[in-house]
């Protein structure tokens, strides 16, 4: 039998030479970022005041909604529901 050509390409794989030529040649550093997320820490303690006056019902409910809403999508849950579904129900 004869070896399919690209089987022996693989088997010649050089990864200096191909590899090299994906990699970064520099890394930019920025620091706007940085200073963003720090500004941002800093508006947060400032905001504490404005925060306080929210009634904690409200936040309990807003998070228990966004927790609840972003059930059907984790895959946790999926697998949960399926204890509860008939194996002859479950999709094949």
């Amino acid at each position: 039998m004869r070896s399919n050509t690209k089987a022996r390409a693989m088997e010649h794989f050089d990864p200096e030479k191909y590899v090299e030529a994906s990699l970064p040649v520099r890394v930019n550093e920025q620091r706007l970022s940085n200073l963003l997320q720090s500004l941002l820490v800093g508006l947060s303690i400032v905001g504490i005041s404005v925060i306080k006056k929210i009634p904690t019902s409200l936040l309990w409910g807003y998070f228990a909604y966004m927790a609840i809403d972003s059930l059907p999508g984790n895959q946790f849950w999926e697998r949960i529901l399926l204890l509860f579904i008939a194996p002859s129900r479950r999709y094949k």
